[in-house]
């Protein structure tokens, strides 16, 4: 089916400058919702939500509709999970992430979100990520812990927090429902520590049976993941 211009330029898109192998790009589908599947045109992830595809971006209608040319794939839906995955998927595949709704405000000092199934406690946390210790608690019950001689911070976030329960990522799959969720936020104080701040998020996840994603909600279990650092 032919993409018009007028829905090309009202819904998000990723744009790529060349089409990768359609089980690459499910792949990393599955790494934003492990529950994607392919369809006809395309996949879908979330609750029907479907990314079509491949539809070529002509260098005539890349100036028409102020895009790059390429191959793109365009979801059927506004909102912060599409935006999410588009983002992700422009960062992945070195593409452009065409975001036509104001986009949801992340903190950009984030790196790597974990969320386990129970919450740590602050003896285990000091065991776990040494030379860190933790502060005050906030108003909303939330913590951090840091450290002057480390690039790193760490936000810890408890069930009552509101931004714990609202729209969590969907690589958390079951996870997703558990009454006992908590997050913890890494994080770079300065723009040095993304390395460092990421490889302390994912052996604390492997370590306590956590999901580790990333600020586009994609679940990252290697430091080196290039999407980290772009």
């Amino acid at each position: 089916m032919r993409l018009s211009a007028r829905r090309l330029r009202r819904l998000p898109a990723v744009v790529l400058p060349q089409a990768p192998e359609q089980g690459w790009l499910l792949e990393a589908v599955r790494r934003f919702d492990p529950d994607a599947a392919t369809v006809e045109s395309g996949i879908s992830f979330g609750a029907g939500i479907r990314l079509a595809g491949p539809h070529p971006i002509t260098a005539e209608a890349a100036v028409k509709v102020g895009l790059p040319p390429g191959s793109a794939w365009v979801v059927s839906d506004s909102g912060p999970f599409e935006t999410w995955l588009v983002r992700g998927l422009a960062r992945r595949f070195g593409g452009f992430a065409h975001l036509p709704q104001p986009v949801v405000a992340d903190d950009a000092s984030e790196v790597v979100i974990v969320h386990t199934p129970r919450q740590v406690s602050p003896d285990e946390l000091g065991a776990r990520l040494p030379g860190l210790t933790a502060g005050p608690p906030e108003d909303d019950g939330s913590f951090f812990l840091t450290s002057p001689h480390s690039p790193i911070r760490v936000r810890c976030d408890g069930p009552d927090v509101p931004s714990l329960r609202w729209l969590l990522p969907l690589a958390l799959g079951p996870m997703r429902q558990d009454p006992g969720l908590h997050g913890y936020r890494f994080g770079s104080g300065d723009g040095h520590g993304v390395r460092p701040a990421a490889v302390a998020a994912i052996e604390f996840a492997q370590g306590v049976g956590g999901v580790a994603t990333d600020r586009d909600r994609f679940r990252v279990s290697d430091p080196e993941d290039p999407a980290l650092y772009r």
